[in-house]
Parts: structure tokens; C-alpha cells; sequence
């Protein structure tokens, strides 16, 4: 004989288990995984500082896979500097990072620009590699608000 007892938990149990899975949050449909970078340039960290930053990108949207899905493939086009003005405080410079992004079939450039003061020679080489930083980071978040959006509306 069965207790009322017994048959209520094992009730109990069997709701809470089917609304874990009805709470559970969905895989994104939209998940890309991080391909190759690369960078002709002599830019020291950039490589390392893209692939981070669409890492990270993805990640925050939830949009991150290890594999089995596209691969996001970032080329570096452009990086450079160059000096804007001098004063007694210091030399400022313009860092200019441009990138194409690359899923499957369909492909995007992207381009921004920072300006950073340089002091002397040793706070100058650190100020140039976190503007590029910085850009690498804003760029990769750009590249996957369209890479989100381009799939979204390919689906509609």
C-alpha cells in the first residue's frame, strides 16, 4: 500500500523538476565561434586584443560557441598612428585600427579612431597599445551587434 504521503513528494518532486526545465534559458540559435585573426602589422598584443574582444563581445550576447558553429574570422586592414599636434604637455597622437570581419559568405569593415598623449617614450608605448586595445574591443563589439542583427533579419 502506498502512502498519500509518498505520492505527494514524488509529485512534488516531478513539478519542480519540470519547471527547472521550463525556466531553463534557451541555447541562442545565433551562436558563432571564434575563428582566425590576423594582422600584417607590427602592432604588439593586437592579434591577442581582437580575438578577446569578440570573445568577449559574444560572450556578453550569448553568442559564444567552442565549434560546430560559423567561425568569425577578423583580418586586420589598418593600424596605424599618427602624430595630431605637440605642446608642452606632450605629444598626442590619432591610433587607427580598421578590420574586416568574415562569417561564411558575408563580410564587413569596420574602422574607428583614438586619440591618446604621449609623455615620454616608456608611458607612450603603453598609451598606443591601449588605444589599440580599446579599439580592438569597440570594434569587436560592433562586428557582433551586426553580426546578431545580419542573421536575425536572414532569418525573418
Amino acid at each position: 500500500m502506498v502512502r498519500r504521503c509518498d505520492v505527494n513528494r514524488w509529485l512534488w518532486a516531478g513539478l519542480v523538476l519540470v519547471g527547472c526545465q521550463a525556466a531553463r534559458s534557451p541555447v541562442a540559435p545565433n551562436a558563432f565561434a571564434v575563428g582566425q585573426v590576423v594582422a600584417a602589422t607590427t602592432e604588439p598584443g593586437l592579434e591577442d586584443a581582437l580575438r578577446a574582444g569578440i570573445a568577449s563581445a559574444l560572450t556578453e550576447r550569448s553568442a559564444l560557441a567552442e565549434s560546430g558553429t560559423a567561425a568569425v574570422d577578423i583580418a586586420v586592414l589598418t593600424a596605424v598612428t599618427q602624430a595630431t599636434s605637440v605642446s608642452q604637455a606632450g605629444q598626442s597622437f590619432a591610433a587607427r585600427l580598421q578590420i574586416s570581419v568574415r562569417v561564411g559568405d558575408r563580410t564587413r569593415q569596420f574602422s574607428s579612431e583614438r586619440n591618446y598623449t604621449v609623455i615620454d617614450a616608456v608611458q607612450g608605448e603603453a598609451a598606443r597599445k591601449a588605444a589599440f586595445e580599446a579599439l580592438a574591443g569597440a570594434l569587436a563589439r560592433d562586428s557582433v551587434d551586426w553580426l546578431l542583427a545580419s542573421q536575425k533579419s536572414s532569418n525573418d
